[in-house]
């Protein structure tokens, strides 16, 4: 049980800090990035403000990044017990650790991006969701396919190296992130046609109007302001973070489902 655990840890940990090195060696300086709190609708109060240390300049924006760690951390201790109880095999829990322990490294991440408000830390924070979203396209496969190293490793790499679309394009970024984002509904879609289960649904629905509410509310950030000064201190960028954690739950309880019947239809199968 520990050492898939530690390999899993292992996985996110080196990924991320292979992008580390690239990014504060100076690679992708020329990437485009939108730093400054012109970019950013909320506004701390007159009250907020006479209270809270000066590098806190948007206390919701920088508090609602604990909830991917939350989130992370609830999985990682489910998947901990249902691995224990042998309920589910060791590349099942491998998949589910991967994912969660991304979660748990993608709070701080962006902490320290609202915080410093510097461009190398924004280029770290677009850079490492790209393979968050990869792996759930990975993960689908898995599910319809089985588990192969090469495919998995190709993935990751693919995914790691559409960055440099932001060297090129001022939406490069963008680009990529759709493209993800097309690729993991079309894996979770894929395992779901395979192991349909209607405990699956819900979770699934779910996942695509929070996937769709991280991607809109934060396009519409700044707009939202200027309808409504309330927008101003509950910011549509603070309600996408909310949307894109919750997303990662209804992902995790989408492939649980999907894990569960699964080995339903393997026992069977067996038997």
């Amino acid at each position: 049980m520990a050492p898939i655990l530690l390999r899993a840890f292992m996985t996110v940990s080196l990924t991320t800090a292979v992008i580390c090195f690239l990014v504060f060696n100076g690679g992708f300086d020329g990437a485009f990035t939108e730093t400054g709190l012109k970019h950013y609708a909320e506004r701390a109060s007159p009250i907020l403000k006479a209270v809270l240390p000066k590098w806190l300049k948007m206390p919701l924006n920088t508090v609602v990044n604990f909830g991917y760690v939350i989130i992370g951390a609830y999985w990682l201790a489910v998947i901990f017990h249902h691995h224990g109880q042998k309920n589910i095999g060791e590349i099942d829990a491998y998949t589910f650790y991967v994912f969660n322990f991304m979660a748990c490294f993608y709070g701080p991440i962006q902490t320290i991006r609202i915080i410093m408000d510097k461009h190398r830390f924004a280029i770290l924070d677009q850079w490492v969701t790209l393979p968050f979203f990869m792996w759930v396209f990975v993960w689908g496969r898995y599910l319809t396919n089985g588990w192969s190293n090469l495919r998995v490793h190709t993935a990751i790499t693919f995914s790691v190296s559409s960055y440099v679309l932001t060297l090129y394009y001022d939406i490069g970024f963008e680009i990529a992130l759709g493209l993800h984002i097309i690729l993991g509904v079309g894996g979770a879609v894929l395992a779901y046609r395979k192991y349909y289960t209607p405990d699956a649904q819900t979770p699934f629905i779910c996942a695509i109007l929070c996937c769709t509410g991280f991607v809109v509310l934060k396009l519409l950030d700044l707009h939202l302001a200027k309808i409504h000064p309330f927008f101003t201190k509950v910011s549509g960028h603070f309600l996408s973070k909310i949307a894109d954690f919750l997303q990662i739950h209804y992902v995790s309880k989408f492939f649980m489902a999907l894990t569960f019947k699964k080995i339903e239809c393997e026992t069977k199968k067996s038997n």
